[in-house]
């Protein structure tokens, strides 16, 4: 009975059986609760909730994770042997020990350090994340100028995410260097 009848739509499948059900003689209000019924089992059936995928997972976790400032709890989603690059770092860092130190300098030059997630795309083995990451310069290492202290910085990012057995293997990290040094007043130096 609920089933696309006659070439009509979801929607005047419910009217037709409001008007055979009106012409039983039901009240209005038996009625219109029926339509709502009837109208919820139908959205409850086209959309149904998906199982999240285990990367999508991942890269919620590992974000949480990284706006609680828990290199910790980063650490734990890398394998012992994970690739940690990108082309603003002076060398690639390896496994938990890598990242955590990666993680750490961040946190402690920036403790404001914010990410927002703008797009998850995950794949079989690999996951594309789309964020930004914002923060200020606040305790400088000792090769950063100090013009930089106290300068606020928001950057948009991408980093790919590979993974194997629930671990990520490989971390490819890409942000644009040269907005970053934009907005903590390199070029106003030079």
């Amino acid at each position: 009975m609920l089933a696309k009848a006659q070439g009509r739509s979801w929607g005047g499948n419910y009217i037709h059986i409001l008007l055979t059900l009106k012409n039983r003689n039901l009240s209005m209000r038996k009625e219109y609760f029926l339509f709502i019924f009837l109208l919820a089992g139908s959205y409850a059936c086209k959309h149904k909730a998906r199982p999240i995928s285990p990367l999508i997972d991942l890269v919620n976790k590992r974000f949480d994770a990284m706006n609680r400032h828990d290199t910790n709890a980063i650490a734990k989603f890398y394998d012992d042997s994970a690739l940690i690059q990108s082309p603003n770092m002076q060398k690639t860092e390896i496994g938990p020990k890598g990242i955590r130190a990666v993680y750490g300098r961040y946190f402690t030059t920036s403790p404001d350090m914010v990410y927002n997630i703008s797009r998850i795309l995950p794949g079989d083995s690999s996951v594309t994340v789309e964020y930004t990451f914002a923060g200020t310069m606040r305790h400088l290492e000792n090769s950063v100028p100090s013009y930089m202290l106290g300068k606020y910085y928001s950057l948009k990012s991408c980093t790919i995410l590979e993974t194997h057995n629930g671990k990520i293997i490989a971390d490819i990290t890409y942000f644009d260097q040269v907005a970053f040094l934009r907005q903590v007043g390199f070029f106003d130096q030079h």
